[in-house]
Formats: structure tokens, C-alpha cells, sequence
């Protein structure tokens, strides 16, 4: 039986590990939705065509055109084929069955969340002060990541889906900015079981003042990408007089740029691991 939750993904050269996730959901009866940003490499392309009987559609614009233009063409595809709900994951972001299960058992006891929030963001974290039924553990939130979001459509279609301007950094921000402009809510569902946003990433484990942390060094152009993004979106904040906003972007851009300034004095890298007491 075909599920309610679609799944949809942007790629950019992926691995062959997601090609294994992508049929174990497939083995699970979900619909997929995939945006092909590199229609050069024939990676995702040829398993789409050879899923092609499995509800896989495959989508491309024949160039990279970013986040911003793919999940929107995800989402707005899902819509259009009458999926309530599209649970979005990042190339690099680890899930299995029991993540697939546990997001879409959430989804079938609060499918009413869809009246008043545009989107639940899944991850592994815990916290003990967490309120939930069911075995969730659920917090609204101000900002949320992309990966792991679980959108639900027609609150995206009046949000106009997401600001095809912000080609990588900072799309997932300013749909949070834009979902509280316009009164909706975001959650959090923490302790999914399965989901791992960091074995696939580029971070490097790091011991900082006692404590181990993941980090990871990006390119001066990156980072240039990123403030600028985030100067973009404090603005528009203090346009929309979002104060609780404007005061979140700004914490997280001086979080970023700190931890950018360490990752250069400890030279993070593959084959160094920085670590200062």
C-alpha cells in the first residue's frame, strides 16, 4: 500500500550509499522525488530509469540551479500528485527502515499538526525536557535544517514554497523566517531512531577546550556565500520586525564564524585532528 509521505531529495554527484537507502525505501512503498542537480554524472539518472516501475520520478534542470530551485520542484511535484506531506533528506544524511517507520507512525498520529505548522524537522538528539505522545519527544523550534524536514505541502504552496534567491546556504533559514512571517510553526521531533546527519559529512572530531567537537573548515568563497546569506536574511528579519528571529540569525552567524576562526587555528583537516585544552 503507497504511503501518504512522499520523500525528496536535491543530488549533486551522489554516492552509491544512497542509491542503497533509496531502495530500501522503495522496498517500503514510497514514492521518491528526486532533483537532479549533475545530469552529467549518470548515477542517479540510470537508477531512476531502472526504478522507474517503482514510483521513482526523476527530475532535472540540466545544471546546478541549487537548493533552493530543487526543493521547491520536489515539493511542488509531490503536491501536484496529491501528497500531503514530503519527507526531504540530504544526500549525505544516513536513514534506514526504522527512520522511515518512526517519521511516518509520527505522521499518522499528528497528521493535524499540518494546520498550524509548515514543517517538523527529525533528527537524533535527546532531551529530557522533551513534551510528546506516543514515544516522541517534540519542541518547536526557530531554525531547522532542510535534511530531515518533513514539509507539509499546502502550507508550503501558500508560503510560495522556498526562495529559489538562495542558491545553498541559508535556503533552509529563510524558510524558517518565512514560516514565521506568515504564522506557522516549525517542530522538532527528536530521537529518531536510525537517522545520522554526520558519518557522511566532512567533519572532523576535534577536542576544544575539554570537550570533542565536530568541525569542519569551508572555502573563503563558502564562507563569503554564507554571511552574506545570513546578512540577507537579518535584514529581512528587522524588515518584517521579527525580533525573536533577527536575534537567532545573529547568534547563529557569530557561531559560525567563530567556529570557522578555530577550525583554522587547530588546521582541521582529513589527516589532522586539532585538539587545544
Amino acid at each position: 500500500m503507497p504511503n501518504r509521505i512522499a520523500i525528496g531529495l536535491v543530488v549533486y554527484r551522489p554516492s552509491i550509499n544512497l542509491i542503497r537507502r533509496l531502495q530500501t525505501a522503495i522496498g517500503l512503498n514510497f514514492s521518491i522525488y528526486v532533483f537532479d542537480n549533475s545530469p552529467e554524472d549518470p548515477v542517479m539518472r540510470e537508477f531512476c530509469k531502472r526504478s522507474a516501475d517503482s514510483d521513482v520520478k526523476y527530475i532535472t534542470c540540466g545544471k546546478n540551479v541549487g537548493l533552493g530551485v530543487g526543493i521547491s520542484s520536489v515539493c511542488a511535484q509531490a503536491y501536484y500528485d496529491s501528497f500531503p506531506a514530503l519527507l526531504f533528506f540530504d544526500q549525505d544524511t544516513v536513514f534506514d527502515h526504522t527512520t522511515l517507520g518512526f517519521i511516518d507512525d509520527f505522521y499518522k498520529h499528528n497528521d493535524d499538526l499540518a494546520s498550524s505548522y509548515s514543517a517538523v524537522w527529525f533528527n537524533a538528539k535527546t532531551f529530557a525536557d522533551g513534551e510528546g505522545g506516543a514515544g516522541f519527544i517534540f519542541n518547536d523550534v526557530l531554525l531547522s535544517i532542510n535534511s530531515g524536514s518533513l514539509f507539509f505541502l499546502e502550507n508550503l504552496k501558500r508560503l510560495n514554497w522556498m526562495n529559489e534567491k538562495f542558491f545553498v546556504d541559508c535556503v533552509d533559514y529563510e524558510f524558517c523566517l518565512n514560516s514565521s512571517n506568515n504564522k506557522f510553526k516549525i517542530g522538532e521531533c527528536s530521537n529518531t531512531p536510525g537517522f545520522d546527519h554526520d558519518t557522511e559529512q566532512e567533519d572532523i572530531r576535534c577536542r576544544v577546550f575539554g570537550k570533542e567537537r565536530k568541525l569542519r573548515k569551508y572555502s573563503a568563497d563558502r564562507i563569503s556565500s554564507t554571511i552574506s546569506a545570513s546578512i540577507r536574511l537579518m535584514f529581512s528579519s528587522i524588515w518584517t520586525r521579527n525580533n525573536a528571529f533577527t536575534a537567532g540569525i545573529i547568534r547563529s552567524l557569530a557561531g559560525y564564524i567563530f567556529w570557522q576562526l578555530m577550525s583554522r587555528i587547530l588546521r582541521v583537516s582529513k589527516n589532522n585532528q586539532g585538539i587545544i585544552k
